[in-house]
């Protein structure tokens, strides 16, 4: 069975944001090769937040770029965590300094990846992070 497909039988379903088209592209293919289904690709973080609202029902995890325009990913990460539970989120970024990383986790992030991506990381990290369950 392919890894994007849930216990139900429905792939899960994921919201990225990322500022690279490249990086956004090469993630998507991916994701959608293991049966995952990108809901959208968010290229800064107001269209994040936008997003977020108007399909969280559907939203199974997110990936977040901390170097978003507009409105960066830690401070979209913050404006998500005021609407209610969280979803699951997992960032990928090249941000990689401990104290950034270690506020998300504690507040509410599943975990954390500092580019760049392997294929084989991200499959794990996103596996590890769908069986989690969100925090408030």
């Amino acid at each position: 069975m392919q890894a994007g497909i849930g216990p139900t039988g429905r792939p899960y379903q994921i919201l990225i944001a990322e500022n690279s088209k490249f990086q956004s592209k090469q993630l998507q293919q991916i994701l959608e090769s293991e049966g995952f289904k990108i809901i959208g690709i968010a290229e800064t973080g107001k269209e994040l937040l936008k997003m977020y609202k108007e399909n969280r029902q559907q939203i199974d995890l997110v990936t977040i770029e901390i170097f978003l325009p507009e409105v960066d990913g830690y401070a979209a990460f913050w404006d998500m965590k005021e609407m209610g539970v969280l979803p699951r989120i997992l960032f990928i970024s090249e941000e990689n300094t401990p104290s950034v990383i270690k506020a998300l986790l504690e507040n509410g992030a599943m975990d954390y990846i500092v580019k760049p991506i392997k294929r084989e990381k991200i499959l794990e990290k996103i596996k590890e992070t769908l069986i989690k369950i969100p925090k408030v």
